[in-house]
Formats: C-alpha cells, sequence, structure tokens
C-alpha cells in the first residue's frame, strides 16, 4: 500500500497532502600597500576548490615559527588550509603544488628574508599570481620582518639571495625577469606588514579574520547561485538578532541542509567558535547521545582530549562562557533530543546562537520556548524551472524543442528542489524521445532515487499524519481535487 501510494503521488500528492496536513495542525583592516586592477582579468572558470587557503613560504624561515603557527590557527578557524609540510628537494614546483594552488581559494604568501633565494618560492608566485589572473584567485602577501619596499626593488637583506640567482641564471634572463616581475607585482597587493601588528599572535589574529572575511565573501557571491538561497539567508540572519535559537522547517528535499550550511558560511566569521553537527538523527542510531555532545565539544574548543566523562563539568561550562559560538544541529527528529542539545546554550558565552533544522513542527517548539522558526517553501514555478534547467541542461533555458517538456516535468515535482535536481540529473544528455519515455513511466515506475525522495517527506510523519497521507492518496487516486 505504502509503495503504491507513492508511486502514484510523486510530486504533487506529496505536497498537497503534507500541506493539509500541517494546516489541521499548526494554525582592524589589512595594511593598505596599494591596490592593483593590473592583470585582474579573468580568462576562464577556476578548477574545483579544494583547500580555502594555501600557504607558501621560505622554509628555513618560518617553517618551525610563524608559517606553523599561522596554519594552526587557520585550522582552529575552520578553515581548509595546505601546507607542504615536506622539505623540498630539487628546483623546480612539482605538478602536484601548481595544481593544489589552482584548487586553493585563497594564497598567502609569507615574505621573509630569503624567499628570493629560493627559485622553487620564486616559481610558486609565479604560479599563485598566474592563477589570480586567470581564474580570479584571491592573493594575501605578508611581509614577515622585511620591508615591501626591500620586495620591490631587490636590495637590503631581502635582495642579496636575488642578487644570488642573477649570478647563478645570468644566461636565463628571462626566468630572472618573470621572478622579478612577480616580486614587483606582489608589493602592489593589498596585505600584511608584521612591523605593523604587534605582538606576533595579534598578527595571526588579523590575518584569520581577513581570511574568513574573504572567503564569507566569496561564499556570498556563490550563494546567488544557488536559486533562492541568498533571501532565505537574510532572512534568517534578521531572524538571529533577536532570537538566541532560530529552526528551520521545511518538508524532506526542500533544502534545509544546503540552507543551514551556506548561513554557516555566512556568519561563521562572526563567531569565536562554530560546529555544524550534521545529520543528528542518523548519528545517533550509531552513537549515544552523549557520545555526539562529546564529539560536539571537541570541535568547538579544538580539544581532542575531552571524554564523555568532561561534558558536564563546571569546567566545561567555564571553558565554554568565554567563547561567542554557533551551533548548527542538522536534521533533529526527537523532541527530548532537540531540548537536550539546546540546554547547552546557557553555557555559552554572550552572542551565542544555535540553528536547528527539522521536519516537524514540534521538535522546534520543544527545542526552546523562546526560539523562531523559518519554514522554507518550495520553489515557485520560475526559480524550480531555473534549477531543473540547470540540472538537465546545465544552462539557463531548454534546449530547442524541450520547452513543454520541461515545464510539464517541473510541474510534476511541485517545487521540490531535491525531486528537480534527481530529476534533471536523470534526463540529462537524453534524447527527445527518451524524455518522453520516462515521463510516461513516472507515474508507473518512477526512479528508486524519485521514491527515496518522496518517502524523506513520508518518513517524517507520525502515524497518525501517515495514515492521513494514505487515505489522501486514496481520494486522489479517485479524481478528487483539494483546493
Amino acid at each position: 500500500m505504502l509503495q503504491k501510494a507513492l508511486l502514484i503521488l510523486l510530486g504533487v500528492s506529496i505536497s498537497k497532502a503534507i500541506r493539509l496536513i500541517s494546516r489541521s495542525r499548526n494554525g582592524n583592516q589589512p595594511v593598505a600597500i596599494a591596490a592593483s586592477s593590473e592583470d585582474d582579468v579573468i580568462l576562464t572558470s577556476p578548477p574545483a576548490t579544494k583547500y580555502d587557503v594555501f600557504l607558501s613560504f621560505r622554509g628555513e624561515d618560518t617553517r618551525h615559527n610563524f608559517a606553523s603557527y599561522l596554519y594552526k590557527g587557520l585550522r582552529n578557524a575552520g578553515i581548509h588550509t595546505f601546507m607542504d609540510h615536506e622539505l623540498r628537494k630539487g628546483e623546480s614546483i612539482s605538478p602536484i603544488l601548481q595544481r593544489t594552488i589552482g584548487e586553493s581559494e585563497i594564497s598567502v604568501i609569507i615574505f621573509s628574508e630569503n624567499y628570493a633565494s629560493s627559485t622553487w618560492c620564486l616559481d610558486e608566485l609565479v604560479h599563485i599570481l598566474e592563477c589570480k589572473r586567470k581564474f580570479g584567485r584571491v592573493v594575501i602577501p605578508v611581509f614577515y620582518n622585511v620591508d615591501p619596499s626591500s620586495i620591490r626593488k631587490q636590495n637590503g637583506n631581502f635582495g642579496k639571495g636575488f642578487d644570488v640567482l642573477e649570478q647563478r641564471f645570468k644566461d636565463n634572463p628571462e626566468a630572472l625577469q618573470k621572478w622579478r616581475n612577480a616580486l614587483i607585482q606582489s608589493t602592489n597587493l593589498s596585505g600584511w606588514d608584521s612591523h605593523s601588528t604587534r605582538p606576533e599572535f595579534k598578527l595571526i589574529e588579523e590575518i584569520v579574520k581577513d581570511i574568513l572575511r574573504k572567503l564569507n565573501y566569496t561564499s556570498s557571491s556563490h550563494l546567488e547561485g544557488l536559486i533562492g538561497i541568498a533571501r532565505h539567508v537574510r532572512n534568517i540572519q534578521r531572524l538571529l538578532i533577536e532570537a538566541r535559537i532560530v529552526g528551520i522547517r521545511g518538508m524532506g528535499g526542500a533544502g534545509k541542509t544546503t540552507l543551514a550550511k551556506a548561513i554557516l558560511q555566512e556568519l561563521k566569521a562572526q563567531f569565536d567558535a562554530f560546529s555544524f553537527i550534521e545529520n543528528v538523527k542518523e548519528q545517533l542510531k550509531r552513537i549515544s547521545l552523549d557520545e555526539l555532545q562529546k564529539n560536539c565539544l571537541r570541535e568547538l574548543l579544538k580539544d581532542e582530549d575531552i571524554s564523555i566523562y568532561d561534558i558536564k563539568t563546571t569546567f566545561m561550562k567555564s571553558r565554554l562562557q568565554r567563547k561567542k559560538i554557533l551551533l548548527i544541529l542538522d536534521d533533529v527528529d526527537n523532541s527530548i533530543v532537540a531540548a537536550d542539545l539546546t540546554k547547552v546554550l546557557d553555557w555559552f558565552g554572550e552572542g551565542s546562537r544555535i540553528i536547528i533544522t527539522s521536519r516537524d513542527m514540534q521538535v522546534l517548539k520543544n527545542a526552546s520556548a523562546a526560539s523562531s522558526t523559518y519554514h522554507v517553501p518550495d520553489l515557485d514555478f520560475e526559480g524550480a524551472f531555473h534549477l531543473f534547467n540547470l540540472k538537465a541542461f546545465k544552462r539557463d533555458e531548454p534546449s530547442k524543442g524541450y520547452m513543454e517538456l520541461s515545464k510539464s516535468v517541473v510541474k510534476y515535482c511541485h517545487g521540490n528542489p531535491l525531486a528537480l535536481v534527481v530529476l534533471g540529473c536523470f534526463l540529462y544528455g537524453r534524447q527527445k524521445e527518451e524524455w518522453e519515455s520516462a515521463l510516461e513511466k513516472l507515474n508507473q515506475s518512477p526512479p528508486k532515487d524519485i521514491v527515496d525522495v518522496l518517502k524523506l517527506s513520508f518518513d517524517g510523519l507520525d502515524d497518525k499524519q501517515q495514515n492521513v497521507f494514505l487515505d489522501l492518496a486514496f481520494l486522489i487516486k479517485q479524481g478528487v481535487h483539494f483546493l
């Protein structure tokens, strides 16, 4: 009976049934060393991002001090950072390292006294600036105990290393000029001067904050490519001004997790610590609630030695109260679990916030009496049509001759983002005849992925709701229409 109902209803029936049920139930800034726009022309789309930050540095100068401290600061802020921990051999930058630079959103160049004595570092610098020009990557220079003017003019102690290279490569003036140009160009970028921000730990703190701001800006621009999500992020940000706990509610596949992740990217720079606990419901099938809380505290406090016996001690409370924390609990389906997990907010420092996603309004109500709730609506037809086209055709509009077929699929999905994505990917690259055949078969035997999407919503209902759902399925099959 359940399988049959799911096959009959698909997107339209599920949306109508859930809507009817819902009605019945719920009545310091970087030192500007001059900004350059020269060569800031993006020539092609960038490769997929693998790292947030790539660190370029002279190992003998900074590996065991500043570079390592900065690396730790970035990792503690949740910034995925690449640091070459191997001692470099030979003079040429490896292809793997070149690819890693291209796959990093931001490159941080730590200029130190002996940086220009290394052909490896200089080739790395050239490639970093090439990725900036070609892909629009962000480059941040850090002038560590060196004067930017010494880099620009290749003089002083910094210039001594380059003088040696000039003798070694006197028969290769092209390479020398390439390195010289890269050094000059780097000093025209907005960066950080260690002589201007002291002590050193403060410099690292400010660099980390600057990188978080830049990553958030990049993330914000990426949000516009996710249908309607930027508007939802802004709406939830407004709720978080007043509410300490905000719930995100929506049917299965509506995009609650995607929205929560987007909010994390937008807001994490404003907090001392943050944690995203994904798929709480499924995690609690494998581990205990205490184990889940222990893992959360380890991430928030960057302390792998925390045990289950530590999680409710007064010392743990005092550690948490020193931090402004953002905690996101994704896919919570149990009211008792929600209430227990959100109690920890009283242990967090001033300005802390919790976001919780669920399909069940009652779970969100029990999380906190003072919470606000944001409902993620289905996509309107225009937004749904756009999303489907991006998946089915990899562009904003359908191919010639596919307009009416595309509209039929979009109507069929009834605004459910996950169903639109699954069907768009399913139909991508298929001929028109295959589309027609697939649409005919969908009402009888849809792909397993579509059934799984629909079952997400069904499984989110309690027993009484499921019975109502099946009754509605029967009525819809008999031709009864609901206003």
